[in-house]
């Protein structure tokens, strides 16, 4: 799979939890606003940088979803969310370099499903 041509899925706080479940493999979820400017480099750059087991991409605007935000306590962003065949896994936190985020996510794999925030 071309991760570069990967497209992002939009979700909201009214799709959120009836998309993830639904999505087969590796999924991150990245939360963003656009007046964020780290947000809008993670936006361009991460489809480039995944490592293979990651098959979807999930946007979250918590501009527009602040119960999301408040859901996972986000105090930084931008942030992302590991989930696998719909499950949470994991907050993911790494520098946006391929070699860190795939280390990251495999960690985050390799241990069962937590519970979402």
């Amino acid at each position: 799979m071309n991760h570069a041509t990967l497209p992002w899925l939009e979700l909201d706080e009214f799709r959120f939890h009836h998309v993830l479940p639904t999505l087969p493999g590796a999924t991150l979820v990245l939360f963003s606003q656009p007046h964020c400017g780290a947000c809008r480099l993670w936006l361009a750059r991460l489809p480039r940088l995944l490592p293979p087991p990651i098959r979807q991409l999930c946007y979250v605007d918590i501009a527009v979803s602040s119960a999301l935000a408040h859901e996972f306590e986000l105090f930084h962003l931008p942030a992302l969310a590991l989930y696998d065949n719909g499950a949470f896994h994991s907050m993911v936190n790494a520098p946006l370099e391929r070699d860190s985020l795939a280390a990251a996510i495999q960690i985050a794999l390799a241990s069962p499903p937590s519970e979402a925030p």
